[in-house]
């Protein structure tokens, strides 16, 4: 440790009183300044506030505008747009086996280009759900295979 680092702490390592990560520090501080505007802006204060940037918005002040629509409308979310069909296709997933060549070819259609991310990620969740279905299955005929050959 740096020769100045060592009395910034306590006995016990911890930093000490004054330090500013330390009790009472940067953290301490901003809580209470948080407080005293808190404590000092009223009801009235905001509401004052809202009709002048209103007011400067109805002016044509652009920033105006979009803080009061942000702030009453919310901000607009992504319009939603028409899915379009891939020119990819999966092979049918029926056995494990099918759905690793499944994987293999959209690792290939990802690398070249064929498939964007979003729809490589999404393909490739629901290739994964569909292991995990078969291996369900599987493990069920298993368990009912069991069952019927020791006659429980």
């Amino acid at each position: 440790m740096a020769d100045g680092a060592d009395s910034e702490r306590d006995d016990r390592g911890r930093f000490a009183t004054g330090n500013r990560g330390g009790p009472g520090g940067s953290r301490r501080r901003s809580f209470v300044l948080r407080r005293a505007a808190e404590e000092a802006i009223t009801e009235e204060h905001v509401e004052a506030m809202v009709r002048k940037a209103t007011r400067m918005g109805l002016e044509g002040n652009l920033a105006a505008i979009k803080l009061v629509l942000d702030r009453v409308c919310g901000k607009p979310v992504d319009a939603p747009t028409k899915p379009e069909p891939m020119e990819f296709r999966l092979p049918r997933l029926r056995t494990v086996e099918e759905c690793n060549a499944a994987i293999d070819r959209l690792m290939d259609g990802l690398c070249e280009g064929a498939i964007d991310r979003a729809n490589g990620k999404l393909m490739l969740d629901a290739i994964q759900a569909r292991i995990r279905a078969i291996e369900a299955t599987e493990f069920e005929q298993r368990i009912r295979a069991l069952e019927q050959s020791t006659g429980t």
